[in-house]
Formats: C-alpha cells, sequence, structure tokens
C-alpha cells in the first residue's frame, strides 16, 4: 500500500451489531485520495438511491486522507459525509483538531456506520479493535460532558471524540459533529444523521504512526515551507496572529460580509463593528493560541471568559464565519453574548453560520409583523437583542416552542411560518450560505451555486477569480489571470481548475487555508513524499475533476437539478443595495454557473456530464450501474 494510507476501512452496523473490516485498494486509493472523494465512491456504489437520509439504510462516514496525521503542514483534517438531510443530495463536513490524525494512527483510512441502534451507542476504537458499547449514560450530554466522561471511562486523556449533543441528538437539520471540544463538522446536517443512528460519539486511541515513502524529501519540503510561511506578510501573517476573527473588520468594509440579514454591507451600515470585529478586542480573552494536528499556523484560540453577564469558562474562539453570523448578520455588537452562542453551538453541535442566519431570519419577519411574540414564547426578537439570542437558540437546542420552529433552519422555518416569509429566508439549495458576499466577489456565487454542497464557501475557490492575477499554488496549471470583476463570460475553465484542485487538497486531509490561499503550498510534492507516488499538477487536476463529477453525480441521482439551486434575489443585488461598497451591483450568477458547468464537461443547462467526461475520468460504468 502506498505510504500515507492505513489500508483498511471498517463498516460498523449498527442495526445488526456487526463490525466489518475491508482493505483499501491502492487504485481505488489514488483514483479517489480519501476525504470526500473516497466518500463520495463508497457512497454512490453502496447507498441506494432516494434513500431517507436519516434512516437505517443511510450511510455516515469518518474519513481521512492519506496527509491526514503525517508531517505535512496542517495535515491532520477529517471528513463527516453522507446524504444531506439539509439538502437532499451530497454532505460532507470537515474538521480539524486532533481526532482525524488519531483515526490514522490507530490504523483506518475510513470507519463507516449503517443501521441505526435501538438505544444510544458509541463506538471505540482502540489501534485494530472497534466496539459498540453503550451510551444511554451519555445521552443528553452536551459534546465537552460526553468527552471528558469517555476519557474517564477509557482511562485515557487523550482519547479522541467526535460526538453529537442534544441539537443533534434531536435531529437538527442544521447540526454537526464536534470534536476536541470545539472543532466542528459543522455542516450539511451530518449531525442529524449521526443523531438518527442513536450514535452518540466515535472514541479513538492510536499507538501506529502514519507509513511515509520517503521521509528526507518530507522533512526538506515541509522545513521549506515553513520557512516561506514565517518570511510571508498580509493573510499568513493575520491567521498566525489572531485566526480568522481578525478578518471581520476588513470583509465588512470591502463589501464581503452581509450585514442585517444580506440586506447590508459596509461599516456604515453596522455602528458596532469595532466592538467585535477588531481583532485585538477579541482576542482580550485568549488565554492560550493553539493548533490543529501537525499545523503550523495555530490560528485557534482557547478563551476564558470569567466575568460578564455571559461567564462560560474556558472555550474556543469564535471564528470570523461565527462572528459574522450571530454579529453583524444579528446586529449584535455584545461579544461576551456571541462567544456565550459559539460556546452554546459546540457544546449542542449546532452549526454557528446556519444558527445566526435562522435567528435573522427570524428577526427579519419579527421586523415585518410575520411573528411576534406570541409567537416567539415572548422573545422579542429585535434586532441585537442579545439575550433573546441566546434564549431562542436554547429552545432551538431543546427543540421547545418557537424554537422547534427554527431548528431544521431557514428553509423549513419559512415553509412551517409561512405569510410571506420565505421572502426572508437567505438559502441556497436548503443551506444557509458562509458569510461571504457574491457582490463582492461574483465568482463567489459560482462556487455557492454550483458545488454539491450549495452556500458553501469553503467550496467556492473560484471567488479567487475576482481577486486579481494570483497563483493558488506553484504550478502553471493553477495561475490565475487577471479578470475584470463583473465580467461574467472567460471565468469558467480558470474555476473549474479552482474547483478540481480543492477537492484533491481537502480529500488528502489538509486545510485550505495554506494550500489555496498562501500560493506556494506544494501539493503535489507532498503527495508524493508520502505516497511514493508520481503525480504532476494534470494529474492532480484530473483526479480532482472525478471527484467533484462523481459528487455532482450523486445530487443528479437523487432528483437534484442544478439549474434550480440559485442564489436568493438580495444576494444578486436584485434589487441593489443603495449604499455602501457594493451598492448598485447586481451578479449574472446564471452565466458564471452555465459556463463552470461546461468547462467541467456537464451540460450548461441540464448538468448532466457528457458522456466523454464520464469516459475520460473512468466514472461511465459506476454512474451507469449505480446512478
Amino acid at each position: 500500500m502506498a505510504g500515507g494510507y492505513a489500508g483498511k476501512m471498517g463498516f460498523v452496523d449498527l442495526t445488526a451489531n456487526e463490525i466489518k473490516i475491508e482493505s483499501l485498494d491502492e487504485g481505488l486509493a489514488r483514483d479517489y485520495i480519501g476525504g470526500q472523494g473516497l466518500g463520495a465512491r463508497i457512497l454512490f456504489e453502496r447507498q441506494k438511491k432516494g434513500v431517507d437520509p436519516l434512516g437505517p439504510e443511510s450511510y455516515l462516514g469518518f474519513t481521512t486522507g492519506p496527509l491526514t496525521g503525517t508531517k505535512v503542514p496542517t495535515g491532520g483534517r477529517y471528513m463527516a459525509v453522507c446524504k444531506s438531510p439539509l439538502t437532499g443530495g451530497w454532505g460532507d463536513a470537515n474538521s480539524g483538531g486532533y481526532f482525524g490524525a488519531e483515526l490514522k494512527a490507530a490504523g483506518w483510512d475510513a470507519i463507516f456506520v449503517t443501521g441505526a441502534a435501538a438505544s444510544p451507542k458509541y463506538i471505540t476504537i482502540f489501534d485494530d479493535r472497534i466496539e459498540i458499547k453503550d451510551a444511554a449514560h451519555l445521552w443528553g450530554q452536551d459534546t465537552i460532558a460526553t468527552e471528558k466522561a469517555i476519557q474517564k471511562e477509557a482511562g485515557d486523556k487523550k482519547i479522541r471524540t467526535a460526538s453529537i449533543g442534544p441539537a443533534s441528538e434531536k435531529l437538527s437539520l442544521i447540526s454537526g459533529i464536534i470534536n476536541d471540544s470545539g472543532r466542528a463538522a459543522a455542516r450539511s446536517g451530518v449531525g442529524a444523521v449521526m443523531g438518527s443512528k442513536k450514535l452518540k460519539a466515535v472514541a479513538v486511541s492510536g499507538s501506529g504512526k502514519a507509513a511515509i515513502a520517503d521521509k528526507d524529501e518530507l522533512d526538506r519540503l515541509r522545513k521549506d515551507f515553513l520557512k516561506e510561511m514565517k518570511e510571508m506578510g498580509g493573510f499568513a501573517q493575520l491567521l498566525m496572529q489572531h485566526g480568522t476573527c481578525g478578518l471581520t473588520s476588513g470583509l465588512v468594509a470591502c463589501g464581503a460580509t452581509p450585514v442585517k440579514n444580506w440586506r447590508h454591507t459596509g461599516t456604515q451600515s453596522f455602528a458596532g463593528l469595532e466592538k467585535i470585529g477588531d481583532p485585538d478586542t477579541v482576542i482580550q480573552y485568549q488565554k492560550r493560541k493553539y493548533g490543529c494536528a501537525n499545523c503550523p499556523i495555530a490560528c485557534g484560540g482557547i478563551f476564558n471568559v470569567t466575568g460578564g453577564k455571559y461567564p462560560v469558562g474556558e472555550t474556543h474562539k469564535p471564528e470570523y464565519e461565527t462572528i459574522g453570523a450571530f454579529g453583524t448578520m444579528c446586529m449584535c455588537d455584545d461579544l461576551e453574548a456571541i462567544i456565550k452562542l459559539n460556546d452554546m453551538c459546540n457544546r449542542s453541535g449546532l452549526d454557528t453560520i446556519s444558527t445566526g442566519s435562522v435567528l435573522a431570519f427570524a428577526m427579519e419577519c419579527f421586523e415585518n409583523g410575520i411573528i411576534s411574540e406570541s409567537d416567539t414564547d415572548g422573545l422579542a426578537l429585535t434586532w441585537g437583542n442579545a439575550e433573546a439570542m441566546i434564549a431562542m437558540t436554547d429552545k432551538m437546542i431543546a427543540r421547545e416552542g418557537f424554537g422547534d420552529i427554527l431548528a431544521d433552519g431557514v428553509k423549513v422555518a419559512a415553509q412551517r411560518i409561512g405569510s410571506g416569509a420565505e421572502k426572508f429566508a437567505m438559502h441556497v439549495g436548503g443551506q444557509e450560505p458562509g458569510l461571504h458576499n457574491a457582490l463582492f466577489l461574483p465568482s463567489r456565487g459560482t462556487g455557492f451555486v454550483c458545488d454539491p454542497t450549495p452556500g458553501r464557501h469553503t467550496a467556492a475557490p473560484m471567488a479567487a477569480i475576482d481577486g486579481g492575477a494570483r497563483q493558488f499554488a506553484p504550478y502553471p496549471e493553477l495561475k490565475i489571470e487577471k479578470f475584470e470583476k463583473y465580467t461574467y463570460t472567460g471565468k469558467g475553465p480558470t474555476s473549474a481548475t479552482a474547483s478540481s484542485y480543492l477537492q484533491v487538497g481537502s480529500s488528502a486531509g489538509v486545510c485550505i487555508m495554506p494550500m489555496m490561499f498562501f500560493g506556494n503550498f506544494p501539493l503535489v510534492e507532498f503527495f508524493n513524499a508520502v505516497t511514493g507516488w508520481d503525480l504532476d499538477a494534470d494529474e492532480v487536476l484530473s483526479t480532482g475533476a472525478r471527484i467533484q463529477t462523481l459528487r455532482h453525480c450523486f445530487n443528479l441521482r437523487e432528483g437534484i437539478v442544478p439549474a434550480d439551486v440559485k442564489l436568493p434575489k438580495r444576494m444578486l443585488g436584485q434589487p441593489p443595495q443603495e449604499e455602501g461598497p457594493v451598492a448598485g451591483v447586481t451578479l449574472d450568477v446564471d452565466s458564471l454557473a452555465r459556463e463552470y458547468r461546461q468547462a467541467m464537461g456537464w451540460d450548461p443547462d441540464s448538468g448532466q456530464p457528457q458522456e466523454s467526461t464520464l469516459e475520460k475520468l473512468g466514472l461511465t460504468e459506476l454512474v451507469k450501474t449505480h446512478g
């Protein structure tokens, strides 16, 4: 087996209480890498078309990549994969921390879970040994309490746990899986899938190490990259100094951050910006910095809040997306309330992007008289009302009162409320979008509507196309020419290249930050040093196109019509904003999307891959048999 791979996968059937082990074929690994690539290949072949994502026939996978658990910088990511109960199509969620690296150290490339237990269970993995254990005593506990309880039961404080909290247990469609007390595989509703299986946690302890084909070459590549990274300015330094919370003020100022449920942009639209956007103000609560496994950037932080109205003690630093979701989207300038809400989401399993978005949606409904305090359990959901936000989030976690209406995201909430609420529901294909405005970078919209996980900011690297000439990576194939920002033709091939490259890096188990934004991350060379393969950029891009096309085919199989996935009119600038940095802008994302699909070798209108595309990518028989 190639270096970087453990060479085996585990399949746990919670209905039958059975565990099976399968070898990972090296050809399959090279074709699909790992992560969402391997997950898409397994689910497309083995999961039936049209299954209920919350039913026992659905699959939930925990997948690593060949660079997970190695010395490759940021090589610590894992992916949760499933059919999304939120969108009805392909679902995946990426997380850092140490869980993925521990799974590889235990000797596993992936664990797939099917069935549904009659009573709560958790899975332990100690190297080669997988066991299914009773979790009745853990059900109802938050993720941090669950992690501590499992560590105590195992007698191992270093055991790594991926668990669900009460929101996921109650099948909130906007819930995720939490590992390492605050790292989140948050999107696509993966937590609800785990909750539907009555699976409380997966706990892993490994004593091995990932095999490396050429250790000397890996050490050389790592040393050179770290030296270059330390000498870089701009974004790299911002991440190392403050983390993503350092982005907030700048992104608001340029028009990238949505304000007041996507109605506005710019500093003039939010008077309290400095209270939550100044990076030094945010990290005043930081007790210590930390990095995920094998990560030299260390953008994470542990806060300690002991005073004020919301003393949470030690908790994880809120990311930019969280500050945007609870802050600018809801017009809340109470930083300690945002820290509290972040802690509540980490403990319960709620996705902060979706939670903040659904609160902003409810506030706009409240503002327009569609709902009132008689509907909201007496809570005044006015803009910036931090106490009401916290109280309603509690209700969402418990599915109590109006919280039950909101607990499945804005699309479902709008359907339940009716009375015109739909026009305030900002979602893309059923999922609340990441807090990055396509009105500022139009190609962001390409990724939002074209990726099989709609609305996903991390799946839209083509946004960089509108930011000027640059390179994603040190390969001629990844160079971006200068494009006029608001031109809607000619960008398709570059968008296709960017998304294909992203698929491979994410599937490999490295972080998107250096891989897609530093410009000097030698992904191909890291691959070859670890695996012993002889990849080049062309093969990497072909493999990425294969993964992206199969994820896309998964959605087609589930009845999703690509052209029906659109940005809400407000996000397109219909009507255009009247003030701020993107005033007067109206987008033509349909043209960008059609060009992207065509460049991927899919029909620009129907989205169906051309026969020649499937043949070139080696997908013809798989799609014919299981599509």
